[in-house]
């Protein structure tokens, strides 16, 4: 019976692959596809650590940008960055690009993913692997932030970054109060991730203040 389940899904999930495919206009030769256990694929990228470490490519800088772009101006994200900033450009890497529907995160969660009901993630994954490629791929990178907070794109950076807790109540936007919130509650001396810069060593009531 449960033999019978699994391959009435897998059927299902097949036509429901090739309906989404039959959406698209590429060149069918590039498809490819791998079948692998729910175990292998939740390793995957051990399997990837390995194969680099056995190259000599896994111990080198990355400089990686995640990014939740909204899916209203992901073509002009397209058109910015992919096709703009990287147009030349042969990295070592990858880029990823998931589709997310916001109503599936929990409101009570402290990632901010912006006010579209879909948005991509957006994984510029790339690794510095010759003199000047950190370099390069930092200004890079800092170009596609630039291009998106030009260009109002509204895309919010995963685990980002900031030297400044105005940069930070930029990113969290409306939840800011709420991050203070469980702040003041769970770390009211700041004793927590101080390396981070969102809040200072200051006492309960002067976080509550902020």
């Amino acid at each position: 019976m449960n033999n019978l389940l699994l391959m009435i899904n897998f059927v299902i999930s097949l036509q429901k692959l090739t309906s989404v495919l039959e959406q698209l206009s590429f060149d069918k030769c590039f498809v490819f596809t791998k079948d692998v256990s729910y175990v292998q694929f939740l390793d995957r990228v051990r399997e990837e650590e390995r194969i680099l470490r056995s190259i000599g490519m896994w111990d080198v800088p990355h400089p990686w940008l995640n990014l939740f772009v909204p899916q209203s101006r992901i073509l002009d994200f397209d058109t910015g960055v992919l096709k703009g900033v990287f147009v030349g450009a042969n990295p070592v890497g990858v880029i990823l690009m998931y589709p997310m529907n916001r109503n599936m995160w929990d409101d009570r969660m402290t990632a901010v993913s912006g006010n579209d009901d879909m948005f991509y993630v957006v994984g510029l994954l790339r690794s510095a692997v010759v003199p000047g490629d950190v370099e390069r791929l930092e200004r890079e990178n800092e170009a596609v932030l630039a291009f998106c907070d030009n260009e109002g794109i509204g895309c919010k950076q995963y685990l980002p970054h900031y030297a400044s807790q105005d940069e930070w109540r930029s990113h969290f936007g409306p939840k800011w109060s709420r991050v203070t919130e469980l702040k003041v509650k769970y770390d009211p001396y700041g004793i927590l991730s101080p390396g981070q810069r969102i809040f200072s060593s200051l006492t309960p009531m002067a976080l509550v203040a902020m």
